[in-house]
């Protein structure tokens, strides 16, 4: 038998239009509500009859792209503005739909929330930026395999989803080395992302080993990519080391602050290349990543995977360098 949208409604005991509401996540119904109308989908098997047609559609190309927001960062999210300008850019030429979704519109959901909310968006792929460990239902729902999927920056991969991103760990091993090299250092700070990133396991891998290296010491200290918080840690302790080498510009800028504000000196260096760096008052070593291009080979890897192909791991390209203001403002 053949459970139509009707049918929902009346077992749930709301209108259909409430139905409606629930399937496409609109914020204006209550939890229960909304508990109400999915135990319903649930009990009857439900799908409804405009997303059967466009799964069976080959001609079917939406695209979700997934942004977190993380309200710890004091700046402007210069990176993620980048990631959806290369997405638009690419998916134009591709003739892929994408679809911006941002994290605090589907924070709560579960795994089987987050698979209905996407089919009754019609999509078939998504995009994910900056997953990490902690994004449970995310993962579980890579694992299913219903969609496919692009990851950046996690080492994620299989036969329906690719991974694109730059070496972090040889990335945060280079810049910290050209910079400790440029004197005699004997202690490190090493300020780090989230504890549960991929991409902070992957940098703290790449400093751990020049360590081993090296033989300096090295304290960690976790700041969840905030600039406030790494303004705290280097303002409390930064006058005991040599070099403070941190896993994001922001951070490094919260850290370039507390040192002017202890009035002592040490050598900093960041991650990422970001635009701000070129308006702090010297030049300071960074990773540099084109977040633009990586978001577009993003896209490319996802035409693969809507064309039938495996999924994959890819590496994007970085550069060893300096921010200056005369390139910021060109």
């Amino acid at each position: 038998m053949v459970v139509s949208i009707n049918d929902v409604a009346e077992k749930a005991g709301v209108a259909v239009s409430t139905v409606s509401k629930v399937l496409n996540n609109y914020p204006n119904v209550s939890e229960a509500t909304r508990t109400k109308v999915m135990n319903a989908v649930n009990e009857l098997n439900y799908v409804p009859n405009l997303i059967a047609s466009a799964l069976s559609s080959k001609n079917n190309r939406r695209v979700a792209l997934i942004i977190f927001i993380n309200n710890q960062r004091q700046a402007i999210d210069e990176i993620n503005m980048k990631y959806l300008f290369g997405a638009f850019d690419r998916a134009k030429e591709l003739n892929i739909e994408v679809v911006p979704i941002f994290s605090n519109l589907i924070e709560n959901m579960d795994e089987q929330e987050l698979i209905r909310y996407f089919r009754s968006q019609s999509i078939n792929g998504i995009i994910i930026y900056s997953l990490s460990k902690e994004h449970h239902e995310f993962l579980k729902l890579i694992d299913r395999k219903e969609f496919n999927v692009v990851v950046v920056d996690a080492p994620i991969h299989n036969e329906k989803t690719s991974s694109v991103m730059v070496d972090h760990f040889n990335g945060q091993y280079d810049v910290a080395k050209k910079t400790i090299s440029e004197i005699d250092c004997r202690n490190v700070l090493y300020i780090a992302g989230g504890r549960e990133g991929f991409v902070t396991e992957m940098r703290l891998g790449g400093i751990m080993k020049l360590r081993d290296e090296m033989g300096f010491d090295l304290e960690i200290e976790y700041c969840d990519f905030s600039e406030k918080e790494a303004y705290k840690i280097v303002l409390e302790k930064g006058d005991n080391y040599d070099v403070i080498v941190c896993a994001s510009d922001l951070m490094a800028i919260g850290a370039v602050n507390a040192l002017k504000k202890l009035d002592v000196f040490h050598i900093v260096c960041g991650y990422d290349g970001i635009t701000l760096l070129g308006y702090i008052p010297f030049l300071m070593n960074t990773v540099k990543q084109d977040f633009f291009n990586v978001s577009q080979m993003a896209i490319d890897e996802m035409n693969r995977l809507l064309e039938g192909e495996a999924g994959r791991n890819v590496v994007a390209d970085y550069e060893i360098t300096v921010v200056r203001y005369e390139e910021v403002i060109c």
